[in-house]
């Protein structure tokens, strides 16, 4: 089965509402109707097994776009919208696209390339073609359904393709640990071109649950929207969070109507994962971890278990194997260090244009995430950093998550990453990179911090350096883009950063 036809498998009500916002309000009626003309068009003017590039907002336009292309049997390619030039002509040059689905807005900044543009209006023009909206192809469970274009640690742009085959089956999971029902709306402000943005709309729609599109400029808005439209669900990254708890009143919104709170896309300290906790004791918190390479998700830390395993990123999700391996591919004991890998019908097809690269994070049926950590007696697993950011400093290793969990325990701090820097003597010194709680507040200072560590961690692991900075650099996705700090760092030199 086609993906798209897997997502509208179950029969609904066609008046039942599937989007809610600002101006807007679709149905499941005109949601299939829209989407079976625009799959029709497609697949009459472009034909079949083409590479189409998305770079839209959450928006109808990019629902039609993105499941109108896989239904006509071809294959969505998925973009951040604010892509630099060269890293969109690379991804164009690799996928050959016959035509870019753009959001207008987009457009001016586009105009330098060479493209056959598909804009909303083109859309609403769209006639009916009277053909079917499922080719015969999409029978085929391997085919590439999308092709999602992630950085790689190195900043080179690798695609990630994901198999009708691998979206239904990591869907399919995700409703079943959530347990998701047509009851169900999520207020979603994270980006469907970021897996686990889209993640959010297959469920939702496999359900016959709502979705509201929500990417308002201030994250405190929303706080408005899940009471105004009812909301059941709510998902962030780690980001998402703290800006809410220090720059919102969240912690102080009763929200009555939320069932459950996600967060993945990254370590969330245990300060704050506490804080949700305390604030929120009658609502289902599910702490995730997971990869594009994986379609979505790989584990979750049940919410009746975040005390007593806090810190932990839990077990795999349904259908997924999650284990912690040794150099030689064989488990590690209970406390013993390795890199965290998963089998499932969710692990990526591979990388686009790219078997050496996925030659070497596919080994023997195991996805490799290049995230070290380790296993309880239990089996709960805990990420300790990741293999390619582990600071390797004067012949140590250090993991800057333990580093970053001392200094967030301060009461001032609200945002620390911390960063290895090319060091002469050293090889790498450990600075760290500081948000506070009032900005420009003089009464946590370096040497606070740095006192702070030295109670906490051996010397090795301690920062030989403090930054501040009153905002960090965030990506489309919403997380924290440590290639860009880690830039302004080294170009800022001994100079204070916004202090």
């Amino acid at each position: 089965m086609d993906f798209v036809r897997y997502l509208f498998e179950q029969p609904r009500d066609p008046d039942q509402v599937v989007l809610l916002g600002d101006n807007l309000t679709v149905t499941y009626g005109e949601l299939t109707e829209q989407l079976n003309r625009v799959s029709g068009w497609i697949f009459q003017k472009y034909g079949k097994d083409k590479k189409f590039l998305i770079l839209a907002d959450n928006s109808l336009f990019f629902i039609l776009s993105y499941l109108g292309i896989m239904q006509s049997g071809n294959t969505a390619v998925l973009v951040e919208t604010r892509p630099s030039l060269s890293d969109l002509k690379y991804i164009i040059d690799n996928t050959v696209p016959p035509a870019l689905f753009v959001q207008k807005k987009y457009l001016p900044a586009l105009a330098s390339l060479n493209a056959e543009f598909i804009t909303e209006e083109t859309l609403s023009s769209m006639p009916e073609t009277g053909l079917s909206p499922h080719p015969s192809n999409l029978e085929k469970d391997e085919a590439v359904a999308v092709i999602i274009f992630t950085s790689g640690s190195t900043g080179t742009k690798k695609g990630v393709m994901l198999t009708h085959k691998n979206l239904a089956a990591n869907t399919e999971s995700i409703i079943q640990y959530l347990q998701l029902t047509g009851k169900d709306r999520v207020c979603a402000v994270l980006p469907f071109f970021y897996c686990y943005g889209a993640s959010l709309l297959h469920t939702h729609i496999r359900v016959g649950g709502s979705l509201v599109l929500t990417r308002k400029a201030f994250l405190g808005s929303i706080i408005k929207d899940i009471d105004k439209y009812q909301c059941t669900g709510f998902a962030g990254v780690p980001s998402t969070f703290q800006i809410l708890i220090n720059k919102t009143p969240f912690l102080k919104s009763p929200l009555p109507s939320l069932r459950y709170l996600t967060q993945a896309g990254g370590k969330l300290a245990d300060k704050y994962i506490t804080m949700l906790s305390d604030h929120f004791p009658d609502k289902q918190i599910f702490i995730m971890y997971g990869a594009t390479e994986a379609t979505a998700r790989l584990s979750y830390l049940p919410p009746a278990m975040i005390r007593s395993k806090m810190g932990s990123i839990g077990k795999g999700i349904p259908g997924v194997t999650l284990a912690v391996l040794d150099e030689n591919g064989r488990k590690v004991k209970a406390g013993e260090l390795g890199e965290i890998a998963a089998r499932g019908e969710n692990i990526m097809k591979g990388y686009f244009g790219d078997p050496e690269g996925t030659a070497a994070v596919i080994r023997n049926g195991w996805l490799y995430t290049g995230d070290i950590g380790t296993a309880d007696e239990e089996g709960y697993i805990y990420v300790t950093g990741r293999s390619k950011n582990i600071i390797k400093s004067g012949g140590y290793r250090i993991s800057p998550y333990e580093v970053e969990n001392v200094i967030l325990s301060l009461a001032n701090v609200i945002g620390c990453v911390v960063l290895g820097i090319p060091d002469d003597l050293m090889g790498e010194s450990v600075v760290a990179v500081v948000q506070t709680k009032s900005g420009p507040d003089t009464s946590t200072t370096s040497e606070k911090i740095i006192t702070h560590c030295n109670r906490s961690l051996p010397s090795y692991k301690v920062p030989q350096k403090v930054v501040f900075m009153d905002q960090f650099p965030l990506n489309s996705s919403g997380k924290v883009d440590a290639m860009r700090l880690k830039e302004i760092v080294i170009n800022a030199g001994n100079n204070e950063i916004n202090r």
